[in-house]
């Protein structure tokens, strides 16, 4: 008999494919039905699920009284000389749509996995829990360099290209970053008019918030829009007092963590910065759940789902 090697552990700096298909068995216990409403991390108002759900055409048929007239086909009408409707169902399916920062901040950590990897087998963790839901997935995978994207589609058919874009990139991480790249996906997905569906932003929402604002408006009004923020604890507050040593791979530098003042300073600029984050997506009626590259990924992902 055959044996089928395991997957190779996920060495923190990048993740490959295998290791993203293995993660099917761990989704499992990611119980998909809906977004959550009242419980979510959403704080504010709270959106119809039917918000922008769209309708398709069914059939026509012989008109009958009480039919909207709005409604009269008048091809057929014509054509017949009888007076003809059109009927129309409602979408059931919600396409799901999975948007991946992978930019150069992405590729930092200082505990267990690098965003980008925290990003992308949270984002795999879901796909495989909405494809086994049933349900339509698609995403998106961006840096400074490339934007990939994949029409949210039935089964497996776009989410296995998905997941091994994520390896891809995850294995090639950009060289530069583009300060506007979380703009052109968003913009990029704008362009497709989604509606009455989840979208999922994987990110650590580096570019201002401020500049996504109109992006993120338009695709709120139409559809349940979820930020999942993604950190790392060094960007929250500096390690106990000590020089560290710091790279970002070509050059290194030493933090002089015996600064008080400094430590005080950068912890109160972080808190600022994720509130002003925080209240800009509150006050778009976008969800946003926090991830540490330090949290258990599934509990954390839980909290999303019910």
């Amino acid at each position: 008999m055959k044996t089928v090697a395991p997957p190779k552990p996920c060495n923190g700096i990048n993740i490959d494919l295998d290791a993203l298909i293995a993660l099917r068995d761990e989704a499992q216990s990611l119980l998909w039905r809906s977004p959550r409403s009242a419980r979510a991390h959403r704080q504010g108002s709270q959106g119809s699920r039917q918000q922008g759900r769209g309708i398709d055409f069914a059939e026509t048929r012989m008109y009958q009284a009480g039919d909207d007239i709005r409604h009269i086909d008048w091809h057929a009408t014509l054509r017949t000389q009888h007076t003809h409707t059109k009927l129309f169902h409602e979408e059931k399916e919600r396409p799901i749509w999975l948007l991946v920062d992978h930019n150069p901040s992405m590729y930092f950590a200082t505990r267990k996995a690098f965003k980008s990897v925290i990003a992308a087998r949270a984002a795999a963790l879901c796909a495989w829990a909405f494809s086994a839901a049933g349900e339509r997935v698609g995403g998106m995978v961006f840096s400074g360099q490339q934007h990939f994207c994949i029409p949210p589609k039935d089964r497996l058919h776009a989410l296995l290209p998905f997941l091994k874009q994520l390896a891809d990139s995850s294995q090639k991480p950009a060289a530069a970053k583009n300060a506007k790249s979380l703009s052109i996906a968003l913009d990029q997905l704008l362009r497709r008019n989604p509606h009455g569906g989840l979208i999922l932003i994987f990110s650590d929402f580096w570019q201002g918030p401020s500049d996504l604002t109109r992006s993120l408006r338009a695709l709120a009004q139409k559809n349940t829009c979820i930020a999942i923020c993604i950190h790392d604890p060094l960007e929250y507050a500096l390690p106990e007092a000590g020089y560290y040593a710091v790279s970002d791979g070509t050059d290194t530098e030493t933090l002089n963590c015996y600064h008080r003042e400094l430590k005080q300073q950068y912890q109160s600029q972080a808190e600022q910065r994720q509130q002003h984050l925080h209240k800009t997506l509150q006050s778009l009626n976008i969800q946003t759940l926090e991830i540490s590259t330090q949290d258990d990924l599934i509990q954390s992902l839980k909290t999303i789902f019910i």
